[in-house]
């Protein structure tokens, strides 16, 4: 038996259990009148004044039991309840009780099947409705109006929210897709365009090597020029491997307590040969003691960040100049600051220079060897770790060169 129509018969069984006793206590009552009405007139038959035994009826004095007053009724020939008009009278009320009984549980029972068909198409009604909009999601069609709906059936809400969430979710998940796809596409013509450029190169090399009229002089020099773009594509490889697997997910940042001091020491001392071969100097200025600082941080890639920002300030300055590491501890967060004497940058390019392959077009730049991925690398490692990145514009405008300041939350 389905749901609906248990619950249809349960309200029919308590309807009529509830009209039954409704309408046993009215017959109950109505005998308890008839009695006391034959017990009146059989009082009367047996006083010897009744007058007097009228008083004492009003004072309710002196009633007989039920025994008594059908021998004083028998005796003068009252012997069943249609011999008298009150048994008549109650017989007739108890009638009218009982169909009036009768019409309203039919009435009731019209009201609890009219109820049931109504909610039966309603529920038909909303379900076509819903499934409609299921559809019309199944079709991409997401932006459908159910404000209607709402006005028309309240206790179906919930539902019809879910139902909108779901088509906000999959509208959602569709853009993502497709933004994931563009990213996909954007990705693969950018290593293109990176790889294009090495492998050209050693493609000229090769072919130039293969041409036995060369020189030892020749030879070695292309040698040399073979062997520098073979580790500029290493170089460029790993960074886009590096990239590709922090991306998706593959490369999971691990925050532990750390000292962020040794993270900074151990990436000045991975570029402080590079510094020293081109006579740059790395000096440390700090506000506050930072030996003991204890921050939530993953040393090998925060390293990793760092290393690049400083590889960039010793790689596009010159010689003799300084590349100054600032470190101040705020109230929720600790700044370390990098700022070199090199060529600089223009403002327009501050929020290029975090983007994936970007590399400006400064004649020193481009003389310099590199993929435009260090800086989107280090953006990506300090999100990763509860921070921010990015240019002092102010300081850069009363100085020479760059200010990259990182900030990484104390929690």
């Amino acid at each position: 038996m389905r749901k609906e129509t248990k619950r249809c018969m349960t309200e029919l069984i308590l309807g009529l259990l509830v009209t039954a006793a409704v309408t046993a206590v009215i017959v109950f009552w109505q005998y308890e009148l008839y009695q006391e009405n034959l017990a009146v007139k059989a009082r009367l038959l047996l006083a010897d004044n009744p007058e007097e035994e009228v008083f004492q009826i009003l004072k309710e004095d002196g009633d007989l039991t039920a025994e008594e007053v059908q021998d004083v009724l028998g005796d003068y020939g009252y012997e069943h309840v249609r011999d008298s008009l009150e048994g008549r009278r109650f017989l007739r009320n108890c009638g009218w009780t009982a169909g009036g009984a009768v019409v309203l549980y039919l009435g009731y029972g019209a009201v609890v099947f009219y109820e049931k068909r109504r909610h039966k198409k309603e529920t038909e009604e909303q379900s076509k409705r819903m499934a409609d909009g299921i559809a019309r999601i199944r079709e991409s069609d997401y932006r459908q109006d159910l404000m209607d709906w709402y006005e028309e059936e309240e206790s179906q809400d919930r539902i019809l929210d879910e139902l909108d969430s779901l088509g906000s979710y999959v509208e959602m998940m569709e853009a993502q897709a497709r933004q994931e796809k563009q990213e996909t596409k954007a990705l693969v013509t950018d290593i293109s365009h990176q790889l294009k450029t090495p492998v050209a190169a050693l493609n000229s090399c090769f072919e130039v090597l293969k041409n036995k009229d060369l020189t030892k002089d020749e030879r070695r020099e292309f040698e040399g020029r073979l062997e520098e773009q073979l580790k500029s594509l290493g170089q460029l490889v790993e960074a886009l491997v590096n990239i590709s697997r922090m991306e998706t997910g593959m490369i999971e940042l691990k925050l532990t307590k750390g000292r962020i001091f040794d993270v900074i020491l151990e990436a000045v001392n991975r570029v402080w040969v590079k510094a020293q071969k081109k006579g740059i100097e790395i000096e440390m200025e700090e506000e506050d003691k930072i030996e003991d600082l204890v921050l939530p941080l993953d040393r090998k890639w925060l390293c990793e960040a760092l290393i690049n920002l400083l590889d960039n300030a010793v790689k596009y300055s010159p010689s003799g100049t300084t590349v100054t590491i600032r470190t101040v501890k705020m109230v929720s967060f600790f700044r370390i600051e990098i700022q070199d004497q090199g060529i600089g940058i223009a403002r327009e390019n501050y929020h290029k220079v975090f983007q994936r392959f970007y590399r400006g077009e400064e004649k020193e730049v481009q003389n310099e060897e590199g993929s435009g991925v260090g800086l989107y690398l280090a953006r990506k490692i300090i999100e990763g770790h509860h921070g921010t990145i990015s240019l002092d514009g102010r300081k850069m405008k009363k100085r020479k060169g760059s200010v990259f300041v990182v900030q990484i939350l104390y929690q």
